[in-house]
């Protein structure tokens, strides 16, 4: 049965893709209003091929996640995200969905209150608003199947609890968001990218957005590690900037350990990244990124560089294909090749 619903979303989003792609990403990243009183559905999928040097290659879908957002009045404005994922549809050595092992996660759940004009609170599940790849992580707003590990290792990736969230309107001040999650997580999501689970959660993030997709973000978290004495105190930059055909983006991070881990080999895990595209076309793209990541639990770093190009034949559907070649320590990417297609519905 839940393979039957499954292919029905995927033929749902390559039918209605194109007409509602507009719709879905004002929706992912919820910063245009919605008529009062309305609610929209909407969403995406994403499936991904993988063929890594060590290990099986399969195909599975990765994601296929539904929206529901509406306005009632300023104070309700309820937002929901929840995703069928890792659904494994053929891995070498096995026949079709014989190692199926997906979920069904609430990646968001939260409600919208406007106290002002430029001031409101959020509360419930949301995206930790650390950096910015985390904030629009959706398959299709992203360059690469890959994801860089200094965008998700080494702090939640999402938090349950409020934010006050301050969008200056005559643009004249950082956009501001401070958050606390004052407990663990709402029904946390199985991942093979989580690593711990945090509680006592503080943090502010900053933004100055330039022009329609220049931005500089800073963040500053303080967490502790769930069933542990370990603490971190994180610092992290985000900086996204477009010259012409030529688009760079770069996210980096530092965070100070305290508190007793005897796994724990270093007290500084630090990571960045960066990347560049070059946009041939309004279709095709070539993608190239570095980065270099230090964790807490090995002596040795580890390092990534990756190769790819993604083709876009409609704005809200993108095929991509990449190499990814690692060295040092291996943690959440492999040598190997990774293509993926993703779509709006």
């Amino acid at each position: 049965m839940r393979h039957l619903l499954l292919l029905n979303i995927l033929l749902l989003s390559l039918l209605t893709s194109g007409i509602h792609a507009v719709v879905a990403e004002e929706i992912y990243d919820h910063k245009q209003p919605v008529d009062p009183g309305n609610f929209t559905y909407s969403g995406y999928v994403e499936v991904i091929a993988s063929k890594p040097s060590s290990g099986k290659a399969k195909l599975i879908v990765d994601d296929a996640s539904l929206f529901i957002t509406g306005h009632v009045n300023k104070w309700l404005n309820p937002f929901t995200e929840a995703e069928l994922a890792r659904i494994t549809v053929i891995q070498a050595g096995g026949s079709l969905f014989s190692n199926n092992s997906g979920d069904v996660d609430l990646e968001r759940l939260y409600n919208d209150s406007y106290l002002t004009d430029s001031l409101s609170l959020r509360a419930g599940k949301m995206l930790t608003p650390f950096g910015e790849w985390n904030l629009v992580h959706a398959s299709p707003l992203v360059w690469t199947t890959t994801r860089p590990m200094t965008t998700y290792r080494s702090f939640n990736q999402f938090t349950s609890g409020i934010s006050l969230n301050y969008a200056d309107i005559k643009s004249s001040l950082p956009e501001i968001q401070l958050y606390t999650q004052p407990d663990g997580e709402i029904l946390p999501k199985r991942s093979l990218m989580r690593l711990r689970n945090y509680v006592h959660v503080t943090g502010l993030h900053l933004n100055w957005p330039s022009g329609l997709n220049d931005k500089l973000g800073l963040s500053l978290q303080h967490a502790q590690v769930e069933n542990t004495d370990e603490r971190q105190t994180l610092a992290g930059f985000n900086f996204n900037k477009e010259f012409g055909s030529l688009a760079f983006e770069t996210e980096g991070f530092h965070a100070h350990l305290t508190g007793f881990n005897a796994s724990r080999v270093r007290n500084n895990e630090w990571g960045a990244y960066l990347q560049g595209a070059y946009v041939q076309s309004e279709h095709w793209s070539l993608i190239g990124r570095y980065e270099y990541y230090a964790d807490r639990g090995y002596s040795t770093a580890s390092e990534n560089s990756l190769l790819g190009i993604s083709y876009k034949p409609a704005p809200s559907t993108v095929w991509k294909l990449e190499y990814v070649e690692r060295h040092g320590q291996k943690l959440n990417l492999s040598t190997g090749f990774f293509a993926s297609f993703s779509a709006f519905f």
